[in-house]
């Protein structure tokens, strides 16, 4: 397995062929369309794999950076594009985050993960103490954040308006995917698709130019 987050500032890779394993967490300083894909083949030549024995991609599609999503939408597909039966694990970044929050601290009571969308929009998820979602991905408001009685988690490196915080590891990105991977949560290459709450500032600022 291949899995990829590049929702985040700083860019998860982890690696698995056979009984051999690699994590890379790469520097929010670099750029993921740039350094992705040959941390991917330093990694393989470290291990001494080829991606041609890799039977399985897991990414991280997002709510997170619009560009950060592409990216990673491009590079899987460009690898699924190479033929082969490949399986596919698609995971949001909310899920990986409720994944990191009970390993690191075990809850008791039912939380809520919550990605910063900029402009006082949060993205954010319903999760039980055991991991499962209590409802679906959505953009919500600073006042509506706050009516949310659960304990919230965010991330590290927004330090959005929560009482826990994570930082999930390339490590907790493979044990999410390996698990998914076996409860047989995959989905079909045609419906990767990175998940998008909101237009991008881009969008939003052409809409707003075309309605004038």
């Amino acid at each position: 397995m291949i899995a990829i987050s590049t929702a985040f500032k700083e860019a998860l890779i982890a690696i698995s062929i056979g009984e051999k394993k690699a994590f890379e967490q790469l520097s929010s300083n670099c750029q993921h369309s740039e350094n992705i894909l040959p941390a991917i083949d330093t990694m393989l030549d470290k291990l001494g794999c080829d991606i041609n024995g890799n039977d399985a991609y897991s990414l991280v599609i997002g709510p997170g950076s619009f560009t950060g999503l592409r990216i990673g939408i491009a590079l899987i597909k460009g690898f699924l594009a190479g033929g082969g039966e490949k399986k596919l694990i698609a995971i949001t970044t909310n899920e990986l985050m409720a994944y990191t929050y009970i390993k690191k601290f075990k809850p008791k009571q039912n939380f809520c993960c919550v990605v910063d969308a900029l402009s006082n929009l949060y993205y954010v998820c319903e999760f039980s103490c055991n991991g499962e979602k209590l409802g679906q991905e959505r953009l919500i408001g600073l006042s509506d954040l706050e009516k949310i009685n659960m304990i919230k988690v965010g991330l590290e490196e927004e330090k959005s308006p929560c009482e826990n915080f994570v930082e999930p590891s390339a490590e907790d990105l493979f044990e999410l995917s390996n698990k998914m991977f076996k409860e047989n949560r995959l989905i079909n290459a045609e419906k990767l698709a990175p998940l998008y709450l909101r237009k991008s500032q881009a969008e939003a600022s052409l809409e707003a130019k075309l309605n004038k």
